[in-house]
């Protein structure tokens, strides 16, 4: 995909107005055109009635803007970017699995750009939380799902509160239930981390 076709001019439009690149790093990221392909794939859906993906990761930088500080900005960033953006890249006619799964997609993505482990880490595990909430929330299995996050925080170890911020920020957008993120903060500083 070229970004200077006169066809994609508009999605060159949109990434300038919506994502705002501020570094060389994020410029490099959003001009790949695999990266292009999964930000403007998507339609109104549970969770994300935006429909387009870069219209998520707007709401999330929004909210990053809001919630981080000058130590967490670039990391969060980086995260919102990536997250979400590799959803086109799952064969649904698969199971989902750890290698059918989009942010296996987006964390092969980021490898090719960043080497920070943290970020790698929340992209990798972003919907992790989520998953497990919903693993409790679906099958009143809440045991499970105890377990279940009891082995998220402790792989996560102090990379905890990047994950947690971004939870939120990702959480905050679209008609998301805000009972996930709840549930797992509370667990999360019942641990004391």
């Amino acid at each position: 995909m070229d970004l200077n076709s006169e066809s994609n001019i508009e999605v060159k439009r949109m990434i300038e107005i919506i994502i705002q690149p501020e570094t060389i790093l994020e410029r490099n990221i959003v001009s790949n055109k695999d990266f292009v392909a999964g930000l403007i794939w998507g339609k109104p859906r549970k969770g994300h009635p935006e429909g387009e993906v870069i219209y998520h990761i707007g709401h999330v930088l929004n909210n990053i803007n809001k919630y981080s500080n000058s130590e967490n900005r670039y990391k969060l960033r980086l995260i919102a970017l990536i997250h979400d953006t590799f959803k086109y890249k799952v064969n649904s006619e698969l199971p989902k699995s750890k290698e059918n799964n989009h942010a296996f997609f987006a964390c092969k993505f980021a490898e090719k750009y960043i080497d920070d482990k943290d970020v790698l880490q929340v992209i990798l595990l972003h919907d992790e939380a989520f998953n497990s909430w919903s693993e409790g929330n679906n099958t009143g299995d809440w045991i499970s799902a105890n377990h279940r996050v009891d082995h998220l925080i402790e792989m996560l170890s102090t990379n905890i509160i990047l994950y947690l911020l971004f939870y939120q920020c990702d959480n905050e957008t679209g008609n998301k239930n805000a009972e996930c993120f709840t549930w797992f903060s509370n667990l999360v500083m019942h641990k004391k981390i």
